[in-house]
């Protein structure tokens, strides 16, 4: 026989006559069933897909008209839309109440009226010490969501033209 395989093949003497044929035909010959068979297919065809995408993004990239809001999928596009927003809101909120309750510890140490001591505490050793950090935090989502909506309103899609 032409093209088989020369290696024996090891063999469970347990296993049902069925599946020590499957065994060596799929050892020594290579044969796939049909469920393999069909994967295999499938996975042949989203390749050549996934090289087609890639071959016209080239030439986009080629023709330098090359959009990166068509190139990520929808729903990836408004996850990170609303994740940034999210960020956003979150530590604009936070940042706000770190200032309202350093606010009200410094009004309380002006006018001799303590604050309880545990809430002092909090403020002076959690609340201060990270009040410029999330500064920095809400900058980060802040200037990311504008970069994002920038190339969102960048992209070709977004670009309002009347064809004649």
């Amino acid at each position: 026989v032409s093209g088989g395989s020369n290696a024996t093949p090891t063999m469970d003497s347990d296993m049902p006559a069925e599946e020590r044929t499957k065994q060596i035909l799929r050892e020594q010959y290579g044969l796939k069933t049909l469920e393999e068979q069909e994967t295999d297919r499938k996975k042949r065809e989203a390749m050549k897909e996934a090289r087609k995408k890639q071959e016209e993004w080239k030439k986009q990239l080629e023709a330098e008209n090359f959009d990166i809001m068509q190139a990520i999928p929808a729903p990836l596009l408004i996850a990170i839309d609303r994740f940034l927003k999210a960020g956003v809101t979150l530590s604009t909120v936070t940042f706000v109440a770190a200032g309202v309750a350093i606010t009200a510890e410094a009004y309380a140490a002006a006018t001799n009226n303590p604050l309880p001591e545990d809430i002092d505490n909090f403020i002076v050793n959690v609340v201060e010490p990270n009040f410029t950090p999330g500064l920095l935090v809400l900058l980060g989502f802040s200037v990311s969501l504008g970069v994002f909506a920038a190339a969102q309103l960048g992209s070709a899609g977004s670009q309002y033209s009347e064809d004649n």
